[in-house]
């Protein structure tokens, strides 16, 4: 047998009472009362410490920007967190605040952490000036403009529904018809890829007017490939009488070609496909004008910025971040009053050629203005024996005007629309004006490093307007 084993005698173990409690009163009631804790920490505090919902403000027009409270908090149309209480909200487009309300969000608390409450707002647009309705039709079709200089869209490079926000915010407007249809047909005149076709198509394919209906067919058979090449014009020699003209300052002295008003054919026949097109024949009409022989001076431009400090060199800086250059502005370059030459000034861009024209004008009294594409080709056409200039050093004998091919790029005033001669080049450059695009200038003639083989008196090439190069410059011309 086992030896019986006995055990030490011990105490019972009995929890106390608290506040007169059993224990398992007590600690049911604490387990309670950590459940409760842990369901408020969890449930309920977040909510508390970060109150408000995740709203989304429906904008009546394409592509606005939403302002909260005076900060920019983004796009509309995208879900933002919001903080309790009230806030100013202000939509932008182009520029523009077309939408100012005050917007009350609540405090929700339960489970916000898991169950994002949300909200939609839908803030109408308010009363509108003239100017507030133009400025943001035209920033949808620069917008519309810029894209029709990709001629390739990627997964990288998306192409985003120009038109369709177009027709979206011409109709949020409630503009007038007339301004409607002209906006559509400008917005047109820019179809390049077929992306923007399929765009275009998709936001006003059925729209009623003929006009429009035309130039939707015909952009369709250009861009498939599908375009009949039109008849070409006969292009006889033009002749015309022209003379020698002077501009007189107390600076100095432009030497210039008098042209009469002439009607001539303009361009090359084409194949009907964009970019060939651009350069495709169309007939045009020029006023009298009178044409700068060489194009502006180093010189010219010593004796301007002497007088406009403005655009020194010394003030590259101030100008480009106005956006009337580019980093390259007189990039190389010292123009002097005291060194007398005929070198052209390159590293120039648009708006300083503008700036010059306006300050020749009041030195003058006389029109100054950059040549538009069609004095150019007058010139051109006029002009015996035209031949590449492969210098920036003007031929005395040559006859003048001299460096039309060669020399510098030259910039004109006209603004390069991609299908204005297919369409109607005199209404696109009409529609330009009217809706005040920032224009991308045509450039006509060449460089001196140009290719003579395949640079042309009918070549167009164009420009950003505060683009500076150093085969860019610009000549003048004015009416006597």
């Amino acid at each position: 047998m086992k030896k019986r084993i006995d055990l030490p005698q011990v105490s019972d173990v009995t929890l106390p009472e608290v506040f007169h409690l059993r224990p398992g009163v007590w600690i049911l009631i604490l387990l309670a009362i950590l459940l409760i804790v842990v369901i408020f920490v969890c449930a309920f505090l977040p909510g508390i410490i970060k109150g408000g919902r995740y709203v989304t403000f429906k904008s009546p027009l394409s592509e606005s920007g939403v302002i909260l409270d005076g900060t920019y908090l983004g796009s509309a149309d995208h879900q933002y967190f919001i903080k309790s209480g009230d806030h100013t909200v202000t939509l932008t487009k182009g520029g523009v605040e077309y939408a100012t309300t005050v917007v009350t969000i609540d405090h929700p608390v339960f489970l916000t952490w898991l169950f994002h409450r949300t909200r939609d707002i839908t803030i109408p647009v308010d009363p509108l000036t003239k100017a507030q309705t133009e400025a943001i039709i035209r920033f949808d079709l620069e917008e519309i403009q810029m894209a029709s200089a990709i001629l390739e869209w990627t997964m990288v490079t998306r192409y985003a529904p120009l038109y369709a926000n177009l027709a979206q915010d011409l109709e949020a407007l409630g503009i007038d018809a007339q301004t409607r249809d002209d906006a559509i047909k400008f917005s047109l005149y820019y179809i390049t890829t077929q992306e923007m076709l399929d765009d275009a198509m998709g936001a006003f394919g059925g729209h009623r007017g003929e006009k429009i209906q035309a130039m939707l067919t015909m952009a369709q058979a250009v861009i498939n490939g599908n375009a009949s090449p039109s008849p070409s014009a006969a292009k006889s020699p033009l002749s015309a009488t022209t003379r020698q003209s002077s501009l007189t300052t107390d600076l100095f002295t432009v030497e210039g070609t008098a042209y009469p008003a002439l009607t001539i054919t303009m361009g090359r026949e084409t194949e009907r496909s964009y970019p060939a097109l651009k350069e495709m024949e169309v007939t045009v009409t020029t006023p009298p004008f009178v044409l700068a022989n060489l194009p502006v001076t180093l010189t010219m431009w010593a004796h301007f910025i002497d007088e406009n400090p403005q655009w020194a060199k010394s003030n590259k800086e101030a100008l480009r971040q106005q956006g009337l250059v580019d980093s390259s502005y007189l990039a190389g370059l010292a123009p002097s009053t005291i060194f007398v030459t005929s070198r052209p000034v390159t590293n120039i861009s648009y708006w300083a050629g503008e700036a010059f024209c306006a300050w020749l004008s009041q030195k003058s009294g006389k029109e100054v203005f950059l040549p538009t594409e069609a004095m150019f080709s007058v010139a051109a056409e006029t002009h015996p024996n035209l031949v590449h200039h492969g210098s920036l050093t003007p031929s005395p004998s040559s006859t003048p005007p001299s460096m039309l091919l060669g020399g510098v790029w030259e910039i004109t005033h006209t603004p390069f629309i991609p299908l204005a001669r297919l369409f109607d080049y005199d209404e696109a450059q009409d529609l330009h004006t009217a809706f005040a695009l920032t224009p991308s200038p045509i450039v006509k003639g060449g460089s001196y490093l140009s290719d003579s083989a395949t640079i042309t008196a009918e070549s167009v090439g164009t420009v950003p307007p505060e683009a500076c190069g150093d085969q860019i410059g610009v000549r003048i011309a004015w009416y006597e």
